[in-house]
């Protein structure tokens, strides 16, 4: 076996590990990565103002270059984030600038627009403010 790692590889780590202090930084109960491939990176668990769990899937979508806004996606992803029972947490991360923007997908498609096979998503870039914002709302 090779500990050889290509680029890629090193991009999609190095992305994970933005976002792991990311959600650190939301004080989940619990962050924890599937050990089967279901269509999400992680799922998240935090307590609410009812001592209730509510839990939110994440979709990371690592990247080199400068983030495009709005930023596309396959139209068969966003459909299936969007669908699903569990709120879908999409975070893009600019792994050379270290910045990290995030989307919530829509069923009504509220945050961006359908092109053929892609669909533009509207992205927000996290800063201490849009954070907080996230925080509340995944505890609310």
């Amino acid at each position: 076996m090779s500990n050889t790692q290509t680029h890629a590889q090193f991009i999609t780590r190095r992305a994970e590990l933005i976002v792991e202090l990311f959600l650190q930084d939301l004080d989940p109960l619990f962050a924890t990565r599937p050990t089967e491939d279901f269509g999400f990176d992680y799922l998240v668990g935090f307590t609410n103002s009812q001592n209730g769990l509510n839990m939110i899937a994440v979709e990371v979508n690592p990247t080199e270059r400068i983030v495009q806004n709005p930023f596309p996606i396959q139209k068969r992803l966003y459909e299936q984030w969007a669908h699903s029972n569990i709120p879908v947490l999409l975070l893009v991360v600019d792994v050379k600038r270290n910045q990290l923007f995030y989307a919530w997908p829509t069923p009504d498609g509220s945050n961006g627009s359908s092109q053929s096979n892609t669909f533009a998503v509207r992205l927000t870039e996290i800063d201490e403010k849009t954070k907080k914002e996230l925080r509340d709302r995944v505890a609310s």
